[in-house]
């Protein structure tokens, strides 16, 4: 009978242990991420990438069920059909449980991306807005990048806010983690 009340309890210590942990992690696996896009120039006041296109806020909103295995957005921003063509993706985002990766995907042969190539002037802002289907367990954050910072707006949504000098030209990567 003790061996019994040994392993009963070796069993439930172990699922107790296995559980713990899991709702401290910052993301959990399989949330649905819904992203919005807002552009702000200098003196501008901050409007939704299909704005410019005078389509409705949502009208490129785009979605995603957190992955810890494979990329969630691989060609964030991206849109067929828009007054100015076919637009390629220009950033590949990757969530982790801890991290967020952004990778900006366009080079020098882009035809619509290398027009914005250059660094970020004063007043100037690229916010992508992730709202979450749970809410998450982030307290702060810290970036690779001195000019973007990860702002918490609720216990759903946050936004990654990229700002004056970044360097917004191919190759650029960064990565903001998690606490």
């Amino acid at each position: 009978m003790n061996t019994l009340k040994i392993v009963l309890f070796g069993l439930i210590s172990i699922t107790i242990l296995a559980s713990c942990g899991k709702d401290d992690e910052p993301l959990k696996e399989g949330i649905d991420i819904t992203l919005r896009n807002t552009l702000q120039d200098p003196g501008q006041t901050e409007g939704t990438y299909p704005g410019l296109f005078g389509l409705a806020d949502d009208a490129y909103d785009e979605f995603a069920s957190l992955s810890f295995s494979s990329v969630e957005f691989t060609s964030a921003l991206g849109q067929t059909g828009t007054p100015f063509g076919d637009i390629n993706g220009l950033y590949e985002i990757d969530f982790s449980e801890n991290s967020i990766e952004f990778t900006l995907i366009p080079d020098a042969t882009d035809p619509f991306w290398p027009m914005q190539f250059g660094s970020f002037p004063a007043g100037k802002f690229d916010r992508y807005y992730f709202t979450l289907s749970e809410a998450h367990n982030i307290s702060s954050s810290s970036s690779s990048d001195d000019n973007v910072r990860l702002r918490l707006d609720s216990d759903k949504v946050i936004v990654v806010e990229i700002s004056e000098g970044y360097d917004f030209n191919p190759g650029q990567r960064f990565t903001i983690e998690f606490e």
